[in-house]
Order: C-alpha cells, then structure tokens, then sequence
C-alpha cells in the first residue's frame, strides 16, 4: 500500500478530486460533441458567433478578449464563421482598417437551433457562481496549476482555450 493509514482520508480527497475534475471535462466535451451534432460548427464557433449576436460590431479583438483568446485564434474562428456564411465582416466607415462583425440570416437561424448554452458549459457554469465562489475556485485552480508546474515544467501551464 502506498499510502499509511493517516493518509486515507487524503487519498479519498485526492480521488474525489480527480473525478469531479473528469466530469467536468466529460461533460463539457459531451456537450461539444451535442453541438456539433446539432448545429455543425465547434462549440467555440458556438460561442463566437453568440458572443457577435449580442455585440453586432465588435471588432476581432473585442471577439478575442470575449473569448479569452488570443487574437489570431479568434481570428481563425472568424474565418470558418464567415467561411460558413454565418457571419459577415464590415470595413468601419470612418477607419477603413478596423473590421467589424455582423450576425448574417444563417448564423441567427443556427443560434435558435444550437443546443444551449452556446458559451458551453464550464463558461456557462463559471458565469453562474457567485463572485465569492468563483474567486475562492480561482485561487484553488491557481494552486493546482502551481502543483501541475512544480511536477511538470515543461508540460504544465499551457493554454488550450480553443481549438
């Protein structure tokens, strides 16, 4: 046995732990997996093209800092939005080098059949806690991506925001 006796209540911990961890994961993933099914694009589409409904206009940057992407991500997902038809871009009238984006028929025929909720789960989720809960899961996140660095330098810390 690894662990001595004082240390089960530990293990047990660590074990629950784990698993809440994998069901979240699982079920984001599922739900992912739901939105494809149904509507055809990535939940991260999903959730662009939710994010352009709400702000008809902003611009890729804003899109980004929505998205907690990097710029050249949300880039990428405008690409495949406008690609599909579902999105459209236009040059700002006063600064032609500012790009603005537009929810087109199709992109708003999607939304009203896309599963819900289009931000995706683990969003939708941490949108949902009180400030007080989020920041103490914030703080906990912190301390196991500290842990993760400490064990793994070159593996942990990495940004998977998107696809």
């Amino acid at each position: 046995m690894r662990r001595a006796a004082g240390g089960a209540a530990r293990a047990a911990a660590e074990l629950r732990a784990l698993q809440d961890l994998r069901t979240a994961v699982g079920s984001a993933r599922r739900h992912d997996a739901r939105v494809r099914r149904a509507a055809g694009i990535s939940g991260s589409q999903l959730w662009a093209l939710d994010e352009v409904a709400h702000a008809e206009g902003l611009t890729v940057n804003e899109l980004a800092a929505c998205l907690a992407l990097h710029q050249t991500t949300a880039s990428n997902l405008v690409n495949a939005l406008v690609a599909r038809q579902l999105i459209r871009r236009a040059r700002d009238r006063n600064d032609q080098r500012i790009v603005h984006l537009h929810l087109t028929a199709e992109g708003a025929r999607l939304l009203t059949r896309a599963p819900q909720p289009c931000s995706g789960l683990l969003v939708d989720a941490l949108r949902r806690l009180a400030a007080r809960d989020l920041e103490k899961f914030s703080r906990s996140l912190a301390l196991l991506l500290g842990a993760m660095r400490q064990a793994a330098p070159a593996a942990a810390g990495e940004l998977f925001l998107a696809e």
